[in-house]
């Protein structure tokens, strides 16, 4: 398997699938719940999230995930971006995913003094409500393999289901994604081929 997309609190939605179906073959959806919420409001989403999976329970089920699909892209959404962020981190170099792209991964704002040994492009929302980003990537810069952009975008951007959903941002990040997973669909082919 090339891509492993790990979702948002708002689990696995028709809008993942459009979204995992426009990257191409090989592609396999992580949502942080046991059973898909009913309900498309964020409070509610939020909760499910905490009371059935919350950041660390995630961070473990990416790490399985990374164990059993092997990927090479990973793009993560909110809690998703920073589960695999954190999942990544604790592998070491022990795992398949050469590359991490991370939409508003917020929770990264609590484990700065780690980063994955994979390439990390992090898409910051322009202001987040809980934490000024700034600082943040003033931290994360340095890094190596690091690439840190604050976009002029809010916190769910990519997700219709967010009040802060931007179908432009969606559309051109969406692109930016494509190319990237052709890369890696590319190259998985021509492994199966010399295997």
């Amino acid at each position: 398997m090339a891509i492993l997309i790990v979702t948002d609190i708002f689990g696995y939605t028709d809008h993942i699938d459009r979204f995992a179906k426009s990257l191409g073959s090989g592609v396999q959806v992580l949502s942080p719940f046991i059973e898909e919420p009913n309900s498309v409001s964020e409070s509610d989403c939020y909760e499910l999230f905490l009371a059935q999976c919350g950041h660390r329970l995630y961070a473990d089920k990416v790490s399985a995930a990374i164990s059993e699909y092997k990927p090479k892209l990973i793009v993560g959404f909110s809690a998703g971006g920073a589960a695999a962020w954190i999942a990544l981190s604790e592998q070491g170099t022990s795992h398949s995913v050469e590359q991490l792209i991370a939409f508003y991964p917020s929770q990264i704002r609590n484990h700065l003094s780690i980063k994955p040994s994979c390439d990390v492009s992090i898409f910051f929302a322009q202001v987040e409500s809980h934490f000024d980003v700034e600082p943040v990537i003033e931290q994360l810069k340095d890094k190596k393999g690091l690439d840190c952009i604050r976009t002029r975008y809010l916190h769910g951007f990519m997700n219709k289901l967010s009040g802060n959903y931007d179908e432009y941002a969606y559309s051109h990040y969406q692109y930016f994604c494509q190319r990237e997973a052709r890369n890696y669909i590319e190259v998985v082919q021509r492994e199966a081929e010399f295997s």
